[in-house]
This record gives C-alpha cells, sequence and structure tokens, in this order.
C-alpha cells in the first residue's frame, strides 16, 4: 500500500512500489507528505514506527514560522529545512498566468534550491519524507523529478502526480468552500493535479537540460551526488 495512513496527514504514500526497468522502486526509502503540522500523536508514532530517519521541509521560511515543524527540535527524526520557493518569489509567483506557468517558474529562477533539496535527499541515511503544505505542487516536482532519476516510466510518474486529487478530493472541497463563491471554479480546477502538467514540465527539463541529471549538474551538483539520488530508490 503506497498511500500512508497518518492521522492527521491527507496526503502522504511511498515513492516504492512504482515500476521501473528490471522491477519496482524500493520501499521506505523517500516518502512524500503534506505538512507534517497535521500529524496527531497516532501519526506521528504511526511515523515513526515506518522508520522516517529525516524530515526535509520544502516550505518558505514565513511558512515555518507561522506554523513550525513538530521535528524541528529534531527529537525524533533529523530536520532539515530548504525552501523551494523563497519568501520573495512566493509573491512573485501569484504573477504568473497558470499553475504550469507557476511549476515552470519554479523550474527555471531555484535551480540552486533544487540542488540543495537534491543533496538533502543524496545526504540522507535511511527513509527520508520531504514535504511543503499541501504536498501537491513543491512536493510534486520534488518527487517527480526524483522518480525521473530512477528511470520510472512518465506514465507512472504522472499518476502518481495525480494521486493527490484522490487523497485530496475532501480537503480540496473545504478549501474551495472558504473560497469566494465567484472565484470557487477557477480556484477547484487549480487545485487539480493533471498528468499534462507534470508531463509538461518534465518536458521542458528534457528539452532545455536534457532531463533531471543534466539540470541538477547545470545547478551545480556534484555527479557522485545525481548518481546516489538514482540509485536511491532502485
Amino acid at each position: 500500500m503506497r498511500s500512508l495512513d497518518w492521522p492527521d496527514c491527507k496526503n502522504a504514500r511511498d515513492l516504492g512500489g512504482l515500476p521501473r526497468p528490471g522491477g519496482v522502486t524500493r520501499s521506505g526509502v523517500a516518502i512524500r507528505s503534506d505538512n507534517l503540522g497535521h500529524l496527531n500523536a497516532l501519526g506521528r508514532d504511526a511515523m515513526s514506527a515506518y522508520g522516517v530517519a529525516t524530515v526535509l521541509d520544502l516550505r518558505s521560511e514565513s511558512e515555518t514560522v507561522h506554523s513550525p515543524s513538530p521535528f524541528a527540535a529534531g527529537a525524533v527524526a533529523r530536520y532539515v529545512h530548504r525552501a523551494l520557493i523563497d519568501d520573495r518569489n512566493m509573491t512573485n509567483i501569484g504573477d504568473t498566468q497558470s499553475m504550469f506557468e507557476r511549476y515552470l517558474f519554479i523550474v527555471n529562477e531555484r535551480p540552486h534550491a533544487f540542488r540543495e533539496v537534491f543533496e538533502a535527499i543524496a545526504e540522507a541515511e535511511g527513509a527520508i519524507l520531504f514535504h511543503c503544505f499541501a504536498g501537491k505542487d513543491r512536493t510534486g516536482l520534488v518527487a517527480a523529478m526524483l522518480l525521473s532519476l530512477a528511470e520510472v516510466p512518465s506514465e507512472h510518474i504522472a499518476a502518481d502526480y495525480g494521486e493527490t486529487d484522490v487523497q485530496l478530493a475532501q480537503q480540496y472541497e473545504v478549501w474551495v468552500g472558504e473560497a469566494a463563491p465567484e472565484t470557487q471554479d477557477a480556484y477547484r480546477d487549480e487545485l487539480r493535479c493533471p498528468p499534462e502538467r507534470i508531463l509538461g514540465v518534465l518536458g521542458h527539463i528534457d528539452r532545455k537540460w536534457g532531463g533531471v541529471a543534466g539540470y541538477l549538474e547545470a545547478a551545480g551538483m556534484e555527479p557522485s551526488h545525481i548518481d546516489r539520488l538514482g540509485a536511491k530508490l532502485v
């Protein structure tokens, strides 16, 4: 079961069990999730029992101040904060016209941030969990790029990305219900994770950098670290 029942996280799942050449990706190595601040005591115990050794927080600085991670003290797991989008760009990203353009903005403008995120994943001992707020966009980009390095076929990367729509379906309705009536339809569409969006991002990376490995190397990541990333899920 890739989906993880950790109360009260709603979008936690293991990146293991996905098809790749020669078999499937390893389980218990990389977990994607929504904000761990949602976890109650049972959820924290479940996460610990699953063997998570490192928590990688992708949120911006202001997000971590407003909602501190329950793992920031490092008592249960090693805590690493690497903001995929900084506070300045969290504001700028709202100027783009669509979610797809926002994704491209992050990829094009934040290569050093991706390098720092993937260096943290490469260096982690044991299972690593990475998350943002909803575990949807920033987390979705990192998950897709990591699965690409593990040679998971694009259709299965897209299926993992789209699984968020299933896991967050009820939460989507809560968020939409809190929005102004005239914006609800557009907001509902913005929340969705259609496969063509993440496939378009991976296609952009392929065309511009020759793939995720080329993107990370251009960002300054050591080839040995990139090789280590690719081997983690194999």
